[in-house]
């Protein structure tokens, strides 16, 4: 058969020839696309479901209600990122958050509320749990910052490099002794340092430890799970924290699909592609579930790897070590995810009354349990079981964005871990169901009317998440953040980004580095990646790291200056 080797003309292209085509029209697909769009290519982006955005879409799900299932806030964007989609210019409107979060800790426990301003936020601190729990979160803040910066989280057009390779070159022992802590070690063995007191910093331990763990299949005392604060904690140096979208996260995606058709691309709804084809070893299109072929020089997947080759190149056979990488992914998704139509808004508790006067503190945050508690019911899911009381990530965002919700309503969400993902699937649908109460119950222990203004409300567990977004597992991360598959080990070929052992095929979502949350950095990154191996005329699987068809590969950051623990 013919091997395709170059990019198709833009001029007199048959209906079913195409530059690239993406699989998946998440913000991923679509960063990449309009950027390839932008560069004179010919795109297509083909998307089963009917919406755009995937797990970062917004559409009604509950009557006269805009909902997100998936992402809801968005996070710093890098400064690159930023200025290159700009889009306040194209009509999205951003809602800053006065209060970003208010943390909770048990029937009697003193709210954490996480202010924007940095000054209240210190001031807050200082004033709800002394001098020590003020100086432990600034030293915490402090201490990630050097492994936070080995990670890389928002630096466009760079191929990650190994873990291991960055620690090695740390400049010194107590550097590489910081690394090895901050990404080996459990987040206990980092937060001990700064909030030892159980008493006196409970409710930063129990705050901390649920942000160290979210994106994982671990507990807060589970070696590894530090990597996930550090990751959390990242900040991105040029912008601000974080922040909503009117109208829905979803707004995002939309914007993207505008320009690209506006460059002449195409964006599909309802193409379910059920395999990509391959001739001579090289990607060169893409079969629907209907028996519809269309053909691109390039093939390009928003999908997680296991997705992408298991799936959809099932009839491919990788090289015995390439295929061992794609399969040694772990991907679980433990949680279930709620949406709620309130006919009112709900109220804090008599103990938690402050909180019912201070403008935004209802919009949102966790409700949490000890870092002891927490490490038990990790152990409990594992077994197959829910735990005894579920800790959630919760918003009521239409405190900010009235447009979401018919006048006189709210919407509220829920994140709810440690689901057990992992049960006999004949015995998920009543264990979801039975988390759901259970989250229920935890919401009212501090907002007590929170139940009677339910209703209508809907439940997702992982298996959703994998049958509509076709994640493996449900696994909204493409990936858990454990350290075995983060920065370069989160990519299939050594120096670059998004190339794979298919010749013509990339990977683009949230499976490359950085990971996950809706940065645009994967789908910025992988159409650079391609551009440049466009361009050197080197399209192939066995790019070198030397290779100009390889994105820069990230420089070492082993010689920050070491922060230690007071």
């Amino acid at each position: 058969m013919t091997k395709h080797t170059a990019a198709i003309s833009n001029t007199g292209n048959p209906s079913n020839q195409f530059d690239c085509i993406i699989v998946g029209a998440g913000h991923n697909g679509l960063a990449t696309a309009l950027v390839l769009a932008r560069n004179g290519r010919r795109v297509l982006v083909l998307e089963k479901n009917n919406f755009v955005g995937g797990m970062g879409g917004t559409r009604e799900i509950l009557k006269g209600c805009r909902n997100e299932v998936g992402a809801s806030c968005l996070f710093p964007l890098s400064a690159e990122i930023k200025h290159y989609f700009d889009f306040e210019a194209h009509g999205v409107e951003m809602i800053p958050l006065p209060v970003m979060a208010v943390n909770l800790v048990g029937a009697d426990g003193r709210p954490f509320v996480i202010f924007k301003n940095p000054l209240r936020l210190s001031f807050n601190l200082l004033r709800t749990f002394g001098l020590s729990g003020m100086l432990g979160f600034i030293r915490l803040l402090k201490f990630c910052q050097y492994p936070a910066r080995v990670l890389d989280r928002f630096t466009a057009r760079k191929a990650p490099r190994k873990l291991e390779d960055l620690i090695a070159e740390a400049a010194t022992p107590e550097q590489r002794e910081h690394l090895e802590l901050a990404f080996k070690g459990s987040a206990m063995d980092i937060l001990d340092k700064f909030f030892p007191d159980p008493v006196k910093h409970r409710e930063l331990r129990a705050s901390m430890a649920f942000a160290a763990v979210q994106a994982t299949y671990k507990g807060p005392y589970t070696p590894g799970s530090g990597l996930c604060l550090i990751y959390t904690m990242a900040q991105e140096g040029s912008e601000g924290l974080m922040q909503r979208v009117k109208g829905g996260l979803g707004r995002l995606s939309d914007c993207l699909t505008q320009q690209i058709e506006a460059l002449g691309g195409e964006v599909r709804l309802k193409q379910n592609v059920a395999r990509i084809l391959v001739e001579d070893d090289r990607a060169v299109g893409v079969e629907l579930k209907n028996g519809e072929r269309l053909h691109a020089a390039t093939i390009i997947s928003n999908l997680d790897k296991q997705a992408t080759f298991n799936h959809l190149l099932a009839g491919h056979t990788l090289a015995a070590a390439d295929q061992q990488k794609v399969d040694a992914f772990t991907h679980r998704g433990a949680f279930v995810h709620m949406l709620f139509k309130l006919n009112g808004l709900p109220t804090y508790s008599a103990h938690l009354d402050k909180l019912n006067h201070i403008p935004g503190a209802h919009f949102g945050g966790a409700m949490v349990l000890d870092p002891e508690q927490l490490q038990r019911s990790y152990e409990t899911c594992l077994r197959g079981e829910l735990p005894e009381q579920i800790p959630l990530a919760f918003q009521v965002p239409t405190v900010v964005d009235s447009s979401l919700a018919p006048s006189g309503y709210h919407i509220a969400t829920a994140y709810g871990f440690y689901f057990p993902c992992e049960a006999p699937k004949e015995q998920r649908g009543k264990l979801r169901d039975q988390m759901a109460e259970k989250i229920i119950d935890h919401i009212s222990v501090h907002m007590p009317d929170f139940r009677s203004l339910i209703v209508d409300q809907a439940i997702f567990s992982s298996d959703h998440f994998a049958s509509m977004q076709g994640v493996t597992n449900g696994d909204w991360t493409h990936g858990l953040l454990h350290p075995d598959q983060m920065i370069g080990e989160r990519c299939l070929i050594d120096g670059t980004g998004h190339t794979t052992p298919v010749a013509g095929l990339y990977l683009c979502g949230a499976s490359c580095h950085p990971g996950p949350g809706v940065t645009f950095l994967p789908g910025y990154n992988c159409a650079h990646e391609i551009m440049a191996a466009s361009a050197s005329g080197t399209q192939g699987a066995s790019t070198p790291a030397n290779s100009s068809a390889a994105v820069t590969s990230t420089t070492s950051t082993a010689q920050e200056p070491t922060t230690r623990a007071a």
